[in-house]
Formats: structure tokens, C-alpha cells, sequence
């Protein structure tokens, strides 16, 4: 009998640092890069047998993050985020800008202290902060933020170090939780892949304690706004992050259909539609 498998089986921190979570996330990893691969290639880069990697696989399809093929498995397209963040502000971009102005006219206040997410979205706020005018403290764990933010005088950057991953563009590691749970700030701005009724929740990544960081900050933040333009309602993704109670205030744009509208006005969460 075929295992009914959900993305809230996965909600536990558990999964991402066990042999499996790892395991499984690395098999994502190795297909984002080479596309295709037989199950001995995976055996040999993983060390396992071929009943592991079988079940492995089968999840994984199950879960429609991989393709099986005879003998091996296929990446999906951007299964695995393997288009950079760069290239993802290419598509929706005034959306993302628009959302991107919208946080610096009516949210951000002047000396606070925020923390800035990953992401497309994110990605354009810290470019319409390497102009902003009053102080800031601001802390991200994208270099490619960071690389905007650091252009401002005005704005104290502090980034929580560790191996810097370029495809999921983040520093994070099992020791960055550590960091996250000994800062607080004012708004946490976290990107999303998916948003539903269910909750908030994030592609598979290389690094599976992204999903584990993100939740650390929700918890840390005296707020916690989520930017995400209208495409990504109505999607869940692989790792749950939290769920609507956590999120003070929902920032998208306004290029909705009238459903898409009423999605996000049915989710209970305050939401605002940025004017493009």
C-alpha cells in the first residue's frame, strides 16, 4: 500500500538533521545539478543500498518533488530552487518591487531592528534599502542582501556567518539557530513558496535547516510579516514553516484575479495589496 505522504510529516525539526531528512535533501541537491540520475549513482554518492535509495525515491515522488524514472530519477523543474534568486526577481518583477515600496513607505520605521529573509521578493526590498535615508539595524542571512545593504551607510548590517550555500543563498547551519535565538527584533520580513489556509511553508532546499532557522526567527520576532507576490497562493510546499497565527501581517501585490483576492482575504490575516 502506497504511504500517504503530506508536508507535515516533515514539520519536525527531527526530520531535517536525521540521516533521512539529510539524505533525502542531498538526493534533491545532486538532481538539481546533474538533472537525471540511475540508482547506483546515487548509491555510490550517498553510500547506501539500493532498497534505501529506492525508498527514498518513492517518497519523494509521492511528495511530486522528483520524477522516477527505470532505474533512476529526474530533478523536476525547480524542484529544487535551482534557479537563482537573481533570476527569480526576473519573473513578477514589478510585482516584487511594488511590494518592495509599499514595506518602505507605510512599515519600516526609523531605528529599528529587522531581519530580512531570502529570497526574490526579500531580495528587492534590500535593494530599495540601499537607498533609504534614516538608520536601521538589519540582519539577513543572504549575502545577496547583504550585498545591497552593506552599500548604506545608514544601515548597521550584522550577518550570522557559517558555510555560505550559493544555491539556496543563505549562511544557515545547525549553529546559526543559536545566533537566531539570542537576538530579538521588531519585524522579521520572511519570504514564503507556498501559502495556504494550512500555513506558510518553503521548497526543499540543500540545507534542510533552513526551514528550521525560519521557524526560530518566527518565534524570536515581535513581528513577522510575510512579502509574497499573488502567485503563491494556493501552493503548499515541501517544509511547513508556521502556521497564520504566527504571521502579523500579509504584504502582496496587487495584481490578483478576483479569486486569488479572496484567497488571501479568506486566510483571517491582515493583508495589504501593493498598488504596482
Amino acid at each position: 500500500m502506497k504511504q500517504n505522504l503530506t508536508p507535515n510529516i516533515f514539520e519536525d525539526q527531527n526530520y531535517a538533521f536525521s540521516k533521512k531528512g539529510i539524505r533525502q535533501n542531498k538526493i534533491l541537491f545532486l538532481l538539481s545539478k546533474h538533472k537525471h540520475l540511475t540508482n547506483k549513482e546515487l548509491c555510490q554518492e550517498l553510500n547506501c543500498s539500493q532498497v534505501t535509495i529506492r525508498n527514498d525515491l518513492r517518497e519523494l515522488s509521492d511528495l511530486n518533488l522528483i520524477e522516477r524514472t527505470f532505474g533512476g530519477a529526474s530533478a523536476l523543474d525547480d524542484t529544487y530552487g535551482g534557479i537563482s534568486i537573481s533570476e527569480h526577481l526576473e519573473n513578477s518583477t514589478n510585482e516584487k518591487y511594488a511590494i518592495a515600496d509599499y514595506v518602505i513607505k507605510h512599515i519600516i520605521k526609523p531605528h529599528q531592528s529587522i531581519i530580512i529573509d531570502t529570497g526574490s521578493t526579500c531580495l528587492a526590498l534590500c535593494q530599495r534599502l540601499s537607498s533609504y535615508n534614516d538608520e536601521l539595524s538589519v540582519v539577513t542571512n543572504s549575502l545577496l542582501n547583504a550585498n545591497y545593504i552593506s552599500k548604506n551607510p545608514n544601515l548597521a548590517l550584522s550577518l550570522p556567518g557559517g558555510s555560505y550555500n550559493p544555491t539556496s543563498d543563505t549562511f544557515d547551519s545547525i549553529s546559526t539557530m543559536s545566533y537566531y535565538q539570542n537576538i530579538f527584533a521588531d519585524c522579521y520580513f520572511m519570504s514564503a513558496n507556498g501559502l495556504t489556509a494550512n500555513g506558510v511553508s518553503i521548497i526543499v532546499t540543500a540545507d534542510a535547516n533552513r526551514a528550521i532557522i525560519k521557524k526560530t526567527i518566527v518565534d524570536q520576532a515581535s513581528k513577522v510579516i510575510l512579502l509574497t507576490d499573488h502567485t503563491k497562493i494556493n501552493k503548499t510546499c515541501f517544509h511547513r514553516i508556521c502556521g497564520l497565527e504566527k504571521i502579523s501581517l500579509i504584504i502582496t501585490d496587487g495584481n490578483c484575479s478576483e479569486d486569488e483576492r479572496k484567497s488571501f482575504e479568506s486566510l483571517g490575516v491582515p493583508v495589504v495589496f501593493a498598488p504596482l
